[in-house]
């Protein structure tokens, strides 16, 4: 049995965060294939990298996950820092002085880009060197090693260690840091990158050039849940009331203070005992109004019940590299309300047409007024139908078994 490892930032059933389920659906159904480790942080959150759980060796749903505790926390004030000088030092044409001194100075950019690019990674963290160190003791004794999320230290670190054995999960999206001067070696450097729609993979084409390195698209398996939960939805709530729900992080960066304001705006102009549903931990002030409902963090259970009673999901986050809930929406026959200005969600809402798209206050009501009044049958069709041609475990694990086979035998 060949052995993987995953390294991601977070891992855990109470973790709330869409690369980090993805990452822990996809150990679980591989650790029946495979011998699958996860190596890990200690943290909880992604604020502060807080070391929550104790650094050890646990087992969770049959995966055996090792946690290394972060040596310190998020550094908000000198991750900036790191990053202005990074902006400076990769435009040279800017700099002012002396055309002997410009040479100089232009002769120290490698340098002192990868000196910013290492504090950069070490302040945004999460920092675990611990972790580092154990690759690199240990990598001989895996077969792949499979990173996923661009964006923290342990992959920035942990794909120096060994990348002719890297898979790379980049969930990579339009966002001011992926422009950063580091992450133009680190696209270069995996054995196979695999992405989660086409959109992301000709952003990432396009941006870095790395089309000859082996790829493929592969996503996650979606399947509606079969546990659902004891209470009626009703009781959950305590409200009979249609509703409209959004899962996941309550943030400004997932477009939830625009959602506030166009539901807001929404019910003073037509009255009615809607809802809007709030599923997951806020990260920003929930504004105060009779008709949003913040229930905080759930068991799958009662988000499954949740999501099945729903008139619609809405999806208000401009960067997105798959949009699992929009699919676990589709696969139960729930329409999506998304934001056209994502391209991941834009191409799952025309792909599907289970869905409708907005730009605008008008475009949302429209659309809310839509699923509110009309028989949405043929979007739970063409959802359901979505997902079962894209979707499937078979498909995903069979792209994931192509992927740690090309790996193996290249070393």
């Amino acid at each position: 049995m060949k052995k993987i490892a995953f390294i991601v930032q977070r891992y855990g059933i109470e973790v709330n965060g869409g690369a980090e389920y993805h990452c822990r659906l996809l150990a679980e159904r591989l650790a029946t294939t495979y011998d699958v480790d996860v190596l890990t942080s200690c943290a909880l959150e992604y604020i502060t990298w807080a070391n929550w759980y104790p650094a050890e060796t646990v087992t969770i749903n049959g995966v055996r996950v090792h946690r290394f505790a972060t040596k310190h926390e998020r550094l908000v004030k000198q991750a900036s820092r790191a990053e202005h000088k990074l902006k400076k030092w990769s435009q040279p044409e800017q700099w002012q002085g002396l055309n002997r001194l410009r040479m100089w100075a232009r002769a120290l950019v490698g340098k002192n880009i990868r000196r910013y690019s290492r504090l950069w990674a070490r302040y945004q963290g999460p920092y675990m060197p611990g972790l580092i160190a154990y690759l690199k003791r240990n990598h001989q004794q895996y077969d792949a090693l499979i990173f996923m999320t661009y964006l923290y230290y342990p992959t920035i670190a942990g794909l120096e260690v060994a990348p002719h054995k890297s898979i790379f999960i980049p969930t990579a999206h339009d966002e001011v840091p992926i422009y950063l001067p580091l992450f133009r070696p680190l696209f270069q450097k995996p054995r196979v990158i695999l992405f989660n729609t086409p959109a992301e993979r000709s952003f990432v084409h396009q941006l870095f050039r790395n089309e000859s390195i082996q790829n493929d698209i592969v996503g996650v398996g979606i399947e509606p849940a079969t546990a659902l939960a004891e209470q009626s939805v009703s009781e959950i709530l305590g409200t009979d009331a249609d509703y409209l729900l959004y899962i996941g992080r309550i943030d400004t960066a997932k477009g939830c203070d625009t959602m506030f304001e166009l539901f807001t705006r929404y019910k003073a102009e037509h009255p009615s005992p809607l809802k809007l549903v709030l599923v997951g931990q806020a990260f920003m002030p929930i504004p105060e109004h009779l008709d949003l409902l913040p229930v905080g963090f759930v068991d799958e259970p009662v988000k499954a019940s949740l999501l099945q009673h729903a008139k619609a999901l809405i999806m208000p986050s401009p960067h997105e590299s798959l949009s699992m809930v929009t699919l676990e929406s589709f696969a139960v026959g729930i329409p999506v309300i998304a934001t056209a200005e994502c391209t991941v969600l834009r191409d799952h809402i025309v792909g599907s047409h289970a869905g409708l798209l907005y730009r605008t206050y008008e475009e949302f009501a429209t659309a809310v007024d839509q699923l509110l009044t009309q028989d949405s049958y043929e979007m739970a069709s063409n959802g359901r139908a979505y997902v079962r041609q894209y979707y499937t475990w078979e498909t995903v694990l069979a792209k994931f078994g192509e992927a740690v086979s090309y790996v193996a035998t290249q070393q």
